[in-house]
């Protein structure tokens, strides 16, 4: 059944098959019609609609036998036989008649079988006689079995055919019998066309002689239905009761009528599909062509022929690929391909492609253009192209990795670009006769320049920075902007000591020039830490952090300078990070601990309060300065968990002493970065229960020259609770004045630098010590004097006017126990026995 249903799908044409189908249909419907005209009378005018039945089925098989085989594509040239041709339709039409005259003139149950297996064996005589006209180049075999099942199926469908029509003779049992018999017909045909096949064979030509062509055999068949309906006009003017029958059979032409329609209607869509596909493809953003599998051109669209400039003639179906790719090279459409011999130097770059697999190339245009080819090979030889200009594609990603490589403000290589190229330059330096100069460069005052001129100043600053950079080093150089106003250099030198130290003198004093940022002159300097490779590391992020150490070694040697890395500057560095990191442990496990230093009235001698000075008393290292771990507490950002631990404690004390007495406790900048300053202050002041009088706060000129708006808005929220602020190191500075125009301060502490002068020997220094002390006095706040340590300094501030002071004179900063004994005593016992 599998040979039946393939030789019906693929070695037909379906259309034809169809109509065919309708063919058999309409004859067996005439056929039916006149059997029952025939069934309804007697004597010789049966047999005459017998005869006239048997003849137009027999030309209804014939005629569906040949349709079919018109439609039927066995792969060779096919011809017919006049002669077995003319039998085949003598026996239709003998055997139909003689079955339907045994239905009709035999009595009994078995008449129908009788007449059935007739009428069977006519169309299995029709169907070999025809099929032994078939003329072709080839050999024709059998299959035994489908012959015999293809006989027995026109057999039994004959017979229920019979057996309806003779059972119901109304409209339903005609339509019902017309049904089986086409089925016989129709199924026998399509049983055998499955059993025979036909191999093709040169040397067997077709007779030319006594042959029908598909064409004259088409006219014939056009023929027999012409007959059938003149046999059914005799019939109608035999009998005028035949005119249902006849109105019968004109709807089914009409039904014919209406199919050729509705093909025509396929046609139509078939058409109009056509027509979209054709639009769909001519709007595509790629350009497409098709060619087969001898490179000829089957289909392409129009962005295809604009793109590549081609001419009509080349884009007719069947042009060779050659010639369109010839026609590339020779208008020099193609940027790598415009010498002579270039064509076939590019066809046989394309012919070394692979036809079976997918496949995909850049072409470069002459005038820049980047077009993607894919080709998509086809199944039986051939392929499909895509060309898709993505030249805009390519140059985004190129700006897209230019920018993931380069800092946006200055174009300059970033971290990620510098440490490839620094890869690559340690690996060049693998190979001996060449080291590796790494520059870390860090802006001096850069801050001050955005916190006072603004950040657009300060981009402007860094992209002139980046200007000299690129004017003071070689072309071998690489400058990278690593964020902020840090920036790195890296260049090869023979000799590390002479060159990356000239080198890094020549970016110094560049930087040092002043910069003329349009409305601004700005003058500032750079830092700069050097390693060389391999000597100090090979590799990258070691040598970054070699330089990187040397940099920090630059800015605490006071600025402006270079430094090679030394191995001492790592063990510092680690030294210092262990020294963070047991301030992180001291912080936690409270090994800190606050001491008290009174300040007095100069003229009474009464404590008038105590400054809470921090302390650290180290498990291992013993007692660690104020000087050595509050930068670093600054620095790592441990300062403003520890500020805030010395104002709870400093508060939470205070409460404990007399209600005259104040707590005065130091600020750094970053707790003023801190936006929870002010809650934590008056958190500490609520939960120890003091007054705000009683707290002075100490800021510095550094705290305020940091960002002098937010601390002075602070120090105002501050101010208004009724916490008193002192201004301390007064005279050290270059901007006091301004800061005391600017924010109405309580105190004045003088510097203890000025103090000490008091009892200088040298006249100019004693003065100028005496003249701060009474510019101070002479400002109207209540001023103090630090670092008293002897009665004569003591008595020249009480000339001044000095109203308090402080220092090791009246006592050293003591624990608070010592506090309560001092307080038990007295006060000015207490600092007369100091």
């Amino acid at each position: 059944m599998f040979r039946v249903f393939s030789c019906l799908a693929v070695e037909h044409d379906w259309r034809l098959v169809v109509l065919a189908g309708l063919v058999c249909f309409a004859a067996s419907i005439v056929a039916v019609s006149i059997f029952h005209r025939a069934i309804a009378t007697r004597a010789r005018t049966r047999w005459i609609w017998i005869t006239i039945a048997g003849a137009a089925i027999g030309y209804g098989i014939w005629a569906t036998h040949f349709v079919a085989m018109l439609a039927y594509e066995p792969g060779v040239p096919t011809g017919y036989g006049i002669v077995p041709t003319a039998f085949s339709l003598a026996a239709a039409m003998l055997l139909t008649s003689v079955g339907f005259g045994v239905a009709v003139g035999t009595s009994g149950r078995l008449r129908a079988m009788a007449g059935g297996v007739i009428i069977g064996g006519g169309i299995a005589s029709m169907h070999y006689l025809g099929m032994w006209a078939l003329e072709v180049p080839g050999r024709v075999a059998w299959s035994v079995d489908l012959v015999f099942v293809s006989i027995i199926l026109g057999m039994c469908l004959g017979c229920a055919a019979l057996a309806v029509a003779l059972r119901y003779q109304g409209y339903r049992g005609t339509l019902a019998a017309a049904i089986l018999l086409t089925l016989a017909i129709v199924s026998h045909h399509f049983t055998a066309m499955g059993a025979v096949q036909i191999t093709p064979d040169p040397t067997r030509a077709t007779t030319d002689s006594l042959s029908l062509s598909p064409t004259f055999l088409a006219l014939a068949i056009a023929g027999v239905a012409l007959s059938v309906l003149g046999m059914s006009l005799v019939g109608v003017l035999a009998d005028r009761r035949l005119a249902t029958r006849t109105a019968r059979f004109e709807e089914i032409i009409n039904q014919l009528s209406v199919a050729r329609q509705q093909l025509e209607g396929s046609q139509n869509e078939l058409q109009d599909q056509k027509l979209r596909l054709d639009t769909a493809i001519n709007n595509m953003v790629e350009a497409l062509c098709m060619f087969d599998a001898e490179r000829r051109l089957v289909v392409c669209n129009e962005r295809y022929a604009l793109l590549y400039r081609l001419p009509p003639e080349l884009l007719r179906t069947g042009t060779p690929h050659a010639d369109i790719i010839r026609h590339r090279v020779v208008t020099g459409i193609l940027k790598s391909y415009t010498s002579e011999g270039a064509a076939e130097q590019f066809l046989s770059k394309l012919a070394a492609l692979p036809f079976d697999a997918v496949s995909s190339r850049i072409d470069e245009f002459a005038d820049g253009r980047l077009i993607c080819v894919t080709r998509q090979p086809m199944a039986g030889g051939g392929w499909v192209a895509t060309h898709l200009d993505v030249t805009e594609q390519r140059r985004s990603e190129a700006r897209i990795a230019h920018m993931a490589q380069h800092d946006a403000l200055t174009d300059l290589p970033n971290r990620v670009l510098l440490r490839e190229r620094m890869e690559h330059a340690i690996a060049v330096t693998r190979s001996g006769g060449v080291d590796l100069a790494v520059l870390m460069l860090d802006l001096d005052r850069f801050k001050e320049v955005n916190d006072t001129l603004g950040h657009p100043v300060g981009d402007s600053l860094l992209r002139a920075v980046s200007a000299r950079l690129r004017e003071c080093t070689t072309e071998t150089a690489l400058i990278a902007r690593l964020g902020g106003d840090e920036f790195a250099v890296i260049d090869y030198v023979t000799n590390p000591a002479v060159e990356a130290a000239t080198l890094a003198e020549n970016i110094r004093k560049a930087l040092c020039e002043p910069f003329d940022l349009g409305d601004h002159r700005v003058t500032v300097g750079t830092s700069i830490g050097i390693a060389i490779a391999p000597r100090d590391g090979s590799d990258s992020d070691v040598l970054m952090k070699s330089a990187d150490l040397a940099l920090y070694s630059a800015k605490s040697g006071g600025r402006g300078a270079f430094r090679f890395f030394e191995p001492e500057l790592d063990q510092l560095m680690h030294a210092r990070r262990n020294l963070e990191r047991d301030m992180r442990d001291a912080l936690a496990g409270r090994e800190f601990e606050l001491h008290y230093q009174p300040f007095v009235n100069t003229a009474t001698g009464e404590i008038r309060g105590f400054e809470a000075l921090l302390r650290w008393h180290h498990p291992r290292r013993g007692l660690v300065l104020p000087g050595e771990f509050i930068p670093l507490a600054e620095e790592a950002g441990l300062i403003v968990p520890l500020g805030e631990w010395v104002l709870r404690t400093a508060c939470a004390e205070a409460a404990k002493w007399p209600a005259h007495l104040r707590i005065a406790i130091n600020l750094s900048p970053a707790q003023f970065r801190s936006k929870e300053l002010v809650p934590v202050i008056v958190d500490a002041l609520a939960s120890s229960g003091i007054s705000p009088h009683r707290l002075e706060l100490e800021v510095t000129e550094t705290v305020i020259m940091h960002d002098s708006e937010a601390v002075f808005a602070a120090l105002g929220q501050l101010r208004e609770l009724g916490v008193r602020i002192a201004l301390d190191d007064f005279g050290t500075g270059y901007s006091s004045l301004s800061f005391l125009q600017r924010f109405p301060f309580d105190k004045i502490k003088v510097d203890r630098s000025f103090v000490n002068e008091l009892s200088s020997t040298r006249a100019d220094a004693h003065h100028l010590a005496r003249a701060v002390v009474r510019f101070a006095v002479s400002l109207g706040k209540t001023t103090t004097a630090e670092g008293v340590e002897t009665k004569e300094q003591l008595d020249v501030l009480r000339e001044e006017g000095c109203v308090e002071t402080q220092g090791y004179y009246f006592g050293r900063p003591m624990p608070a126990s010592a506090i309560a004994k001092m307080l038990r005593r007295g006060d000015k016992a207490a600092v007369c026995a100091a």
